[in-house]
């Protein structure tokens, strides 16, 4: 992986991070009002439940990136170098498939709901509704980014590593 994509990975996981933090922050911050003074706000709730939907979608290109997604590998790691390759492009292509499946009913919802206004912030709920489309094509670009990479990787990236080859289980 080059500079620059090790950059805009580490970059994209680290706004991802960001969210994390402030969402379990928020999260602490409602729970000790609520319990402790019996102060709770519908709008920090409301963004709560969004700032959730969006780490849980920007998660999804983050375990593209990183290769954490679920795989099988059992059979995967019987094959040549070069049947992987394209093996893992061909994962990618349905990935993307299945991922822009998501993307056009999300955005469908998002159109059809989006138009009452949330009671808590006050602003019309395509903003909220938006955030899983959004993160849909940004799981996309993520999915293409890999297939490329795949297909630029020299074959030893595909090769056994040496638990595979001695039939250690992690």
């Amino acid at each position: 992986m080059s500079g620059k994509e090790n950059f805009l990975t580490r970059f994209y996981i680290g706004i991802g991070a960001l969210a994390m933090g402030l969402l379990a922050g928020l999260v602490i911050f409602t729970v000790i009002a609520r319990y402790c003074f019996s102060l709770s706000w519908k709008s920090v709730s409301e963004f709560n439940v969004t700032l959730f939907a969006f780490t849980t979608f920007w998660g999804m290109g983050v375990n593209v990136l990183k290769d954490e997604h679920v795989s099988i590998t059992i059979l995967f790691d019987k094959f040549s170098p070069a049947v992987k390759r394209w093996m893992s492009i061909i994962n990618g292509l349905i990935v993307l498939i299945v991922d822009s499946v998501f993307v056009y009913y999300s955005w469908l919802y998002a159109q059809r709901m989006g138009k009452q206004i949330s009671q808590g912030m006050e602003i019309p709920m395509i903003y909220m509704y938006g955030i899983m489309p959004l993160c849909g094509v940004i799981c996309a670009l993520c999915i293409i980014i890999k297939i490329v990479q795949n297909y630029k990787a020299p074959l030893s990236k595909f090769t056994a590593q040496e638990h595979e080859q001695e039939g250690e289980i992690f």
